[in-house]
């Protein structure tokens, strides 16, 4: 039997097919009312049949919102992704997706909930990007769901959604200019930390890259970068490949970062000295005072305390890194060589990241080819 049309009331009819057996060798089906003639009831049916010839027929799934995130989590996301990219996904959907409809049926959800759901995170005065956060991720995890046909389409990406996302303006970023290096130097020299400082500000590399580092990635003025410290709050520390694999590459540093980094050996030198048989010796560059791995927590401590000696704005970390490319390329390096150093997966990414800087270089091509026409003669009239 593929299907049956079952009258239940006047212009009321239950649509019924048959989509197969289960486990236990028992007769699933799908059942549908159609509120209309038997001639609308009969069309309904057709359609129904047909999508389950051509395999676009969706089994309504019992499981609740909060089942099936628990799921994609463990079965999609984490085999996929790297532990601190896990646990930015849990977050976001603990924080801001599963209380306001977790508790629903997946197969109930629509463009109306999701959009609900947007609004209440911006009332809540969420910046743009947390909230678009929530929604990428709540995106992801659906369209996933409608791979595995458990819904027909993705409600979070429909139109009524998208107009309800904020807009995002591009950070206006904090780093270390020209002017302020030597007020940095000045105030980071006095802290234990000075090396990690200038192989961030000069090197480029990330800061999970520049904690992983190991004396023997460090020949003469260049540094190999193989592998990066990935930590993750309130979880145990590890070591992983690095984000990708142009992120693997060699950094040659200028003076000042190599004779920090020597200074700062024979210092580890005498704490190594001092700690005696309770130094973690793992051949590390960066470590704290016994030899254990440091933590990014710790090191924001460190890195407030020389922004506030050196009378500078609060800025990340990170925001090092972006100096460094900053400061290369309003200097006129080549675009191409700053997206090596920096380990970028593609040219495209440098350009964008920074194009408040390829502004300048814009302007210094403009008086290039204004100094070019002036050779040839100037403009004739």
């Amino acid at each position: 039997m593929a299907g049956q049309l079952i009258r239940r009331g006047e212009n009321t009819w239950c649509v019924r097919v048959f989509t197969g057996r289960d486990a236990h060798g028992k007769r699933s089906y799908i059942n549908q009312t159609v509120h209309g003639t038997k001639r609308e009831a009969d069309q309904e049916l057709r359609k129904l049949l047909a999508q389950r010839d051509t395999g676009r027929l969706h089994v309504k799934p019992k499981q609740s919102v909060d089942e099936y995130l628990d799921v994609w989590l463990e079965t999609v996301v984490r085999p996929s992704v790297r532990q601190r990219t896990l646990h930015s996904y849990d977050e976001a959907l603990r924080l801001y997706v599963r209380p306001n409809f977790g508790r629903l049926k997946l197969a109930s959800v629509t463009p109306i909930e999701v959009r609900a759901m947007l609004v209440k995170l911006r009332d809540r005065g969420l910046s743009p990007r947390t909230v678009r956060k929530a929604h990428e991720v709540l995106r992801n995890a659906l369209e996933q769901a409608v791979a595995d046909c458990l819904i027909p389409e993705n409600p979070a990406r429909s139109r009524l959604v998208k107009k309800a996302l904020p807009r995002t303006e591009r950070e206006e970023r904090q780093t270390i200019g020209v002017e302020a290096i030597g007020a940095f130097l000045a105030a980071a020299a006095e802290n234990r930390l000075y090396a990690y400082w200038c192989v961030l500000l000069f090197g480029g590399l990330r800061p999970s890259e520049a904690l992983a580092l190991r004396w023997e990635d460090i020949r003469g003025d260049t540094v190999q970068v193989n592998r990066v410290l990935v930590d993750v709050e309130r979880r145990e520390m590890y070591f992983a490949p690095p984000k990708s694999k142009k992120s693997r590459r060699s950094v040659v540093l200028p003076t000042v970062a190599i004779e920090a980094l020597r200074e700062h050996r024979r210092r580890q030198a005498e704490e190594r000295l001092a700690a005696g048989p309770g130094w973690e010796d793992q051949g590390l560059v960066f470590t704290t005072e016994v030899g254990w791995l440091l933590r990014q927590d710790n090191t924001r401590w460190h890195f407030r305390n020389v922004l506030k000696a050196a009378n500078l704005p609060w800025m990340r970390i990170y925001d090092l890194r972006h100096s460094n490319a900053s400061l290369l390329l309003a200097a006129g390096e080549d675009l191409k060589v700053v997206s090596e150093r920096l380990g970028h997966s593609t040219l495209a990414l440098t350009a964008d990241v920074y194009a408040h800087v390829s502004r300048g270089m814009q302007e210094r091509a403009a008086v290039k080819l204004d100094s070019l026409v002036e050779l040839g003669g100037g403009l004739r009239s």
